[in-house]
């Protein structure tokens, strides 16, 4: 069990470091003995990531990793916005000074980022990451488990490229840094406004950059159709 889950976390890493982008076909026996294992194993790590919806299983035609249309995108991206929202809310009550400094010092981090390391951050999400540390601020088991599961896993498909990029940590700084001070004034308010105006320009930049991918993806679909072979 150890060697799947070791597998689960390296095929993870490849996926969201963009070396498996949305669309492209998994190949079981050739990714087996490139890693030098057993088709047993790999196929269980497989599964585990189609049960984290990361990658698809098309009848007579393999497994893939997930796409998503720009429309589907902009649903999940909706779904986010009104979680993420009622978690900076939760969390403006329930945050503790302890809460609080971490996400001081993940700002400090940020600030710190170059962008001949920006592959190292994908393995550190759940330290690296505001809006995770945010959500289990708010103490609602829920909420956290919905944002964590489907959502975040899929976004990260779409979100970690653009937010790790060198253009973008300015950009993302600035609104942290907006949300920050708003929960160490514990005003749920204020954490509303500066969370809905930063997924905003987060939604922007995601989509805006949905139309080379869905080409991306379209073309990876033909070739997983042409190519059902293993």
């Amino acid at each position: 069990m150890a060697l799947v889950d070791e597998l689960v976390e390296k095929l993870e890493a490849a996926i969201f470091r963009g070396e498996f982008p949305p669309g492209t076909r998994i190949r079981e026996a050739r990714l087996a003995n490139a890693l030098g294992v057993g088709r047993g194993p790999l196929r269980e790590a497989v599964r585990r990531l189609e049960g984290r919806k990361l990658v698809v299983r098309h009848p007579n035609l393999g497994t893939s990793v997930a796409a998503l249309t720009k429309t589907e995108l902009a649903e999940l991206l909706e779904v986010r916005e009104a979680l993420e929202v009622a978690a900076c809310r939760l969390a403006a009550e329930n945050i503790t000074d302890e809460g609080l400094e971490k996400l001081r010092l993940t700002l400090l981090r940020h600030q710190d980022v170059k962008p001949d390391r920006l592959s190292d951050l994908y393995g550190e999400w759940h330290n690296l990451d505001f809006h995770y540390q945010i959500a289990l601020a708010s103490g609602n088991r829920r909420l956290i488990d919905l944002l964590c599961g489907d959502i975040w896993c899929l976004l990260r498909l779409y979100r970690y490229p653009g937010v790790l990029s060198p253009g973008r940590i300015p950009l993302g700084y600035a609104d942290h840094q907006s949300i920050l001070e708003a929960l160490e004034a514990r005003d749920p308010d204020a954490c509303e406004r500066v969370m809905r105006r930063h997924l905003a320009h987060s939604r922007d930049v995601l989509l805006h950059g949905m139309t080379g991918s869905e080409l991306v993806q379209t073309k990876a679909k033909r070739v997983l159709a042409a190519e059902a072979g293993p």
